[in-house]
């Protein structure tokens, strides 16, 4: 576990740091982010982790620019499974390492004139998206003389938000 640990934090901190650098010339209207984990009945990640929706939406706004004036794009965003290894239980310790849900993009609001708005379709679902994330373990060995700092569980969730927005942000088109 402390290698999958060591592999996600890396991961989403490469990412937290190489990401927002080539992202921030995107620009976005808005971003929504809903968790919506109905189709699992005996999930308990809201229990642990409820500011999911508040902490993806805060980890994309980072990464781009976000105005809500301006001719671009919107996206939505639905959480759907949040789970560990499969499971959407997650163990006392809220650990999880994998994030599932959708992305829809919108058509801006062409603040220019009402009557483009109209005409380009403002608004319009213009596609759509599954995007799935898993935390693995990689084969890695530590080598000998090396002190292995586990991250916190904070760390690890921060990690995978991280990354999460930021395969978001990839694929927004200029």
């Amino acid at each position: 576990m402390k290698l999958l640990w060591t592999t996600a934090l890396c991961t989403g901190m490469a990412l937290a740091f190489a990401g927002p650098l080539a992202a921030m010339d995107k620009t976005l209207s808005g971003v929504e982010v809903n968790v919506d984990l109905s189709a699992f009945e005996d999930n308990n990640v809201l229990d642990y982790w409820s500011t999911l929706g508040e902490d993806i939406t805060t980890a994309i706004a980072a990464q781009v620019t976000v105005d809500d004036t301006a001719e671009a794009p919107r996206i939505s965003v639905e959480i759907n499974k949040v789970a560990i290894d499969g499971d959407t239980v997650l163990p006392d310790s809220g650990e999880f390492n994998q994030l599932e849900g959708t992305v829809t993009t919108f058509a801006g609001i062409n603040t220019t004139t009402t009557q483009s708005a109209e005409v380009n379709g403002a608004d319009a679902n213009i596609g759509s998206y599954p995007l799935r994330l898993s935390a693995v373990t990689g084969d890695q060995a530590v080598p000998e003389g090396w002190v292995v700092v586990p991250p916190s569980q904070d760390d690890f969730y921060n990690a995978l938000i991280t990354a999460y927005a930021a395969a978001i942000v990839e694929r927004i088109e200029e």
